[in-house]
């Protein structure tokens, strides 16, 4: 059974908007059953979710996985506890190297990530990345893959 729910609400309960939000990806060097291994991160501003989903496949090809957060600055956190009051939302996936128990939420996001390499989302051409946006350079990712530190 799945903990899903789907409710109506008013669209008007909301106070505020952010229009060109900060979007976190995370590539995994994974393995053939598991997400864990290095891992680059990288924010992305100016793009929506879905040029953000298409960037981050493109990344992770050759075997890799990814997740995409929404970073989310907490002003009254950061005023609590200075230094923590930046957080993340995951939206696809999430951190490949934390440790799941079999059989949870988690596992089963964990066995998603793995799955999406062979079935990637397919984005539509008008919310792909625009041409230009520079990838991660492939240098850098065989460095990874090979187990080095980048320079």
């Amino acid at each position: 059974m799945s903990d899903i729910s789907i409710v109506p609400v008013d669209e008007r309960d909301c106070g505020w908007e952010v229009n060109s939000p900060r979007f976190r990806v995370y590539l995994h060097g994974s393995g053939e059953a598991s997400t864990a291994g290095w891992t680059a991160t990288y924010d992305v501003i100016g793009a929506d979710v879905l040029q953000v989903l298409d960037w981050a496949q493109a990344q992770a090809r050759d075997g890799r996985t990814y997740a995409v957060a929404l970073v989310y600055d907490d002003a009254a956190q950061e005023g609590s506890t200075p230094g923590f009051g930046r957080g993340l939302v995951w939206l696809v996936g999430m951190d490949g190297n934390d440790q799941v128990s079999e059989g949870s939420a988690s596992a089963t996001t964990q066995q998603r990530m793995l799955e999406r390499r062979g079935a990637p989302l397919i984005v539509p051409t008008g919310d792909r990345m625009p041409r230009g946006v520079a990838p991660v350079s492939p240098e850098l990712l065989a460095e990874l893959d090979a187990g080095q530190q980048p320079r």
